[in-house]
């Protein structure tokens, strides 16, 4: 089963790369200026990792973001999260939260037990960075782990629940349900409106407490 929870905010992302391809001129100086150096061509691709862990309180589910490079502008643009859990497992979202002050993550997509990974449901999270006033408040510093935000499942605690894997099966073009939910991120200070600056995952699939 696929569900579109946001039409609104998909207009929003291609209203948000329109925007951002059409910055004034002190974003496009400021871009050409880290255009020219090695940290930004080495930028390209590959910067900010993803991890899922679970909180102190043993129910709410973070995703921790850790850039490799300190993005110069540092301008947020689009991000997406997709997580895996158990289909047994009946997992609902809810509780979701965002870290970063005037982002607004939603859970944009689901597909239940698709063919590629019948045991699994794919649960994609998504941001527009010029939505909210949020593109500039993440503060990327290479190699510093922050919580981008938070979630929790109606059911509690779940275990084997990860973030999906470049290798992923369903993590494919074109897959059995039509959708793009490759894990994504973009920053004008590691590159260009069109580039993926995320580089992979960290960490385990969650272990729920004891």
């Amino acid at each position: 089963m696929k569900t579109n929870k946001s039409l609104r905010h998909a207009f929003a992302l291609s209203g948000a790369l329109a925007i951002a391809l059409t910055t004034g001129s002190l974003m496009a100086a400021d871009t050409a200026k880290v255009a020219k150096t090695p940290k930004a061509e080495a930028a390209a691709t590959d910067i900010l990792t993803y991890k899922l862990a679970l909180a102190e309180d043993g129910k709410t589910y973070q995703v921790i973001m850790k850039p490799s490079v300190t993005p110069k502008p540092d301008i947020s643009l689009t991000g997406q999260v997709t997580i895996k859990a158990p289909h047994d497992s009946g997992f609902a979202v809810t509780g979701l939260t965002s870290a970063v002050e005037g982002a607004n993550w939603v859970e944009a997509s689901r597909v239940d037990a698709p063919k590629e990974d019948a045991k699994s449901d794919y649960i994609s999270f998504s941001f527009v960075g010029l939505q909210g006033a949020s593109a500039r408040n993440y503060n990327w510093e290479a190699g510093k782990e922050q919580v981008i935000f938070s979630f929790q499942n109606e059911g509690g605690c779940i275990d084997g629940v990860s973030l999906m894997a470049k290798d992923d099966a369903f993590n494919a073009a074109p897959n059995s349900a039509n959708t793009n939910p490759g894990n994504q991120f973009t920053n004008l200070g590691w590159g260009a409106v069109s580039d993926n600056h995320y580089a992979g995952n960290e960490g385990e699939a969650i272990s729920c407490k004891k």
